[in-house]
């Protein structure tokens, strides 16, 4: 955590974005990365910032976050009053909207607000749990995406969140995802550069850093 502004320089113009999870210790049990630190993360790097609400009245918190300089704001239905209102502030506010789908989310043609996202983030693992493998489900969920995406002719990213480790990111690639946000597998890599090179070079995954503690 003491070296995160230099991670953060070595690591800018190589990670198409970082992630960042605000946590206000409702939703889980940890307090993580405020709005103060998202505007210093701001200043610090070109590269855009695409931050996690984990908040229990996000409504309140997503003009602020785009306002700490966040371009892609990801919102969970189950802390929302109202996902879809939420989603469309995002976006009417310049951010993008990214709708998070946790491992119990239900994922057909009625239950989402198909049209309202441009991104979807899959939970890979269980939320505010750390350490543990990518839920075995994960690539049939991405399918299942693809495949209303197809049919529902809509426009959106598949990226997935967790449990993202060298042996996970091939099968996410060839079940169709458009992005992993990895954290150790880059941060803790003894050259993060060739890591993020190594996860660049399965097409089309896109590497999203996530900036978090240790």
């Amino acid at each position: 955590m003491l070296t995160l502004k230099s991670a953060i320089g070595a690591l800018s113009g190589h990670a198409d974005e970082f992630h960042l999870d605000v946590m206000d210790g409702n939703c889980v049990p940890d307090i993580l990365f405020g709005l103060d630190f998202v505007a210093a993360m701001r200043a610090v790097t070109d590269t855009p910032l695409d931050v996690h609400l984990m908040t229990r009245t996000t409504a309140e918190w997503i003009d602020r976050t785009v306002a700490a300089g966040a371009a892609r704001l990801a919102v969970h239905a189950d802390f929302c009053e109202d996902v879809e209102a939420a989603l469309g502030r995002i976006e009417t506010l310049g951010a993008t909207p990214v709708l998070v789908l946790p491992l119990q989310a239900a994922i057909d043609e009625t239950s989402l607000p198909w049209g309202a996202f441009r991104r979807v983030l899959l939970m890979g693992t269980e939320i505010g749990i750390k350490g543990v493998g990518l839920d075995a489900r994960i690539p049939e969920r991405i399918r299942t995406l693809l495949e209303l995406r197809a049919k529902l002719g809509a426009e959106f990213e598949i990226f997935v969140d967790g449990g993202i480790r060298r042996e996970t990111v091939a099968p996410l690639a060839a079940a169709g995802a458009d992005g992993v946000v990895p954290g150790s597998l880059v941060l803790r890599a003894p050259d993060p550069l060739a890591a993020l090179a190594w996860i660049h070079s399965l097409v089309p995954l896109q590497p999203v850093l996530e900036e978090r503690t240790p």
